[in-house]
């Protein structure tokens, strides 16, 4: 990552250019791991995002308020006891090390001018926000208390210090990086830069490296490294491709792949790590979801298995009324002790059978024996067949679930999916109540001035079928989960070209979507009906006609 000293530096300095003079107006707390500032600068408010997260630590501007805690956490409120109402004197890099202190000008409890310093350690894992008066420690994000600490104690009270520093060339040492880069006597010169010059990332020393070497002189390379990492052409970018891919305050020539173009850092950054950040949310609520999807669909196809086994065994039935009918009728060939008897089978082709029997019992009680077994397995019989059927919708359904959860492409489309498994009870609802939500959206297209919409899961099909006027055109997939589509006619005859392309969407959102020539019924909604305890985007449906066609997402029709 090039979160490094360099893009820090230029960071801090656009930040700094734009802070002084700024005033604290609200300070939140919206995760673990972050600090929103809200700022009012000679160009009006301004929101200010400091992440400590191990994978997302930043400072940059940010357009994308996050929600607050309703109590907020300590450290926000030590903040605020501190920091609200401050002016922002200045904001710089420490050294060239990966911390950037913004200093305050604030009052203290007797109307006082004291100064206090915040300092924001981007170092990956290891990142933490740190308020300071006079030195001395007030609060930190993240303590570590004496039987942790090891080379500093980063709790109230305790004197700041600075991390240990790395035995490496400051840039702005000019000595120290000359005498550095003479050291170099070949090799790879990537890894000699990152390992001899201090704050750079893998990515930066690459892009140092295509610009340093070769070099006349230690003095030489001095002056190209300095010219690099110092004063660079600012041009912010999200480029790279893979592990690459990321924010840069410059060009970097060693690296290739789609650029976007940025006017601020600060921009660059929030563009990165709210799409990072998004990306991890959606993947979060996905597996949450699909855990629980899939660990109950793993329950039911186990249960389903027993339940098979069970009822062939329960189906065999009648051979225990026929064996107990044929031991009567030859009682008189039974003798006490016998363990089995051979029979004529008068029910089969006249097959000779043999009868095991319990030599303790009379012939009699043996037949009562069969007759038993067979009024036993008979009433399991009529209790497994509806669990059985039981067992198999609800396993449909749930890999209609599935389904939905692997067509998701936005963490909004997570939403009525979630109250879904709350209400049947896969999953536990949050232990604070959210603030009532909207109703997601459906997809909506406009084909040949029809409006065509798609639910994107069971919750969005039953509310978009039970809304739908008894003259809309219902849609979909014959034997395949799918998405229910809804063409709005308003009364008018609609083309058979707009049937067939919103039969493409919906088998384009369907298990079938990797096949050709799918069968997709569609029917006036009134022959559409929701029977009572159905499970969600189940329905039955009559006086349909099917199309075949083959799959489309038909991007050109989205609204």
């Amino acid at each position: 990552m090039p979160q490094d000293a360099f893009s820090l530096l230029h960071a801090a300095r656009e930040l700094n250019a734009a802070l002084q003079g700024a005033k604290i107006n609200k300070i939140t707390q919206p995760d673990k791991d972050e600090i929103n500032l809200l700022v009012y600068t000679v160009s009006g408010s301004r929101l200010l995002a400091i992440s400590a997260g191990a994978e997302s630590c930043r400072l940059c501007f940010t357009s994308r308020e996050t929600p607050a805690p309703k109590v907020a956490p300590n450290f926000c409120m030590l903040l605020r006891k501190h920091l609200l109402g401050a002016v922002i004197k200045k904001t710089e890099l420490v050294g060239f090390e990966r911390i950037v202190a913004i200093t305050f000008d604030c009052k203290n409890d007797f109307r006082e001018n004291v100064v206090k310093v915040l300092y924001c350690e981007i170092m990956g894992k290891y990142s933490n926000l740190i308020l300071t008066e006079n030195g001395v420690i007030l609060g930190c994000l993240k303590t570590a208390p004496l039987d942790v600490a090891t080379s500093r104690l980063t709790i109230s009270g305790a004197k700041y210090l600075l991390p240990k520093p790395q035995d490496k060339a400051d840039i702005f040492d000019k000595n120290q990086t000359i005498a550095a880069m003479a050291r170099y006597c070949g090799g790879d010169e990537e890894k000699f830069l990152f390992e001899n010059i201090k704050g750079l990332s893998f990515s930066t020393a690459a892009e140092a490296a295509r610009r340093v070497f070769p070099f006349s002189s230690p003095e030489d390379a001095y002056r190209k490294l300095a010219e690099f990492l110092l004063s660079p052409k600012i041009s912010p970018c999200v480029t790279g491709e893979g592990k690459l891919r990321d924010f840069y305050v410059c060009d970097y020539y060693t690296l290739c792949g789609e650029k976007t173009e940025f006017s601020s850092i600060s921009d660059a950054v929030d563009f990165f790590y709210s799409a990072k950040n998004s990306k991890k949310a959606f993947d979060l609520k996905k597996k949450k979801l699909s855990d629980a999807v899939n660990g109950q669909l793993k329950k039911l196809t186990k249960r389903l298995v027993g339940e098979e086994e069970k009822i062939a065994e329960a189906e065999k039935l009648d051979i225990l009324k026929i064996k107990g009918d044929l031991i009567l009728a030859n009682v008189w060939k039974i003798k006490p002790g016998d363990k089995s008897i051979v029979a004529e089978n008068y029910y089969g082709n006249g097959e000779q059978i043999e009868i095991p029997l319990d030599g303790k019992l009379s012939a009699g009680k043996n037949a009562q024996r069969y007759y038993k077994k067979y009024a036993k397995d008979k009433r399991a019989l009529e209790i497994l067949l509806p669990e059985r059927q039981k067992t198999k919708e609800n396993i449909a359904y749930l890999e209609s679930v599935a389904f939905e959860l692997a067509a998701a492409s936005e963490i909004s489309d997570f939403d009525d999916i979630e109250r879904e498994l709350i209400s049947a009870g896969l999953i536990s609802a949050p232990k604070q109540k959210k603030k009532e939500e909207r109703e997601s959206p459906y997809a909506v297209y406009l084909i040949e001035g029809f409006t065509v919409k798609r639910g994107k899961n069971n919750v969005q099909n039953d509310r978009l079928t039970s809304r739908a006027f008894s003259g809309d055109i219902w849609l979909h997939t014959k034997n395949y989960h799918s998405s229910h589509v809804i063409i709005e006619t308003k009364g008018e005859e609609i083309p058979l070209s707009v049937i067939k392309s919103a039969a493409e969407i919906c088998a384009n959102y369907s298990d079938a979507k990797q096949g050709n020539k799918v069968p997709v019924d569609y029917a006036f909604k009134k022959f559409v009906k929701k029977t009572a305890g159905a499970k969600p985007g189940s329905v039955i449906y009559t006086d349909y006609k099917t199309i075949l066609v083959d799959p489309s997402a038909h991007t050109e029709y989205e609204v």
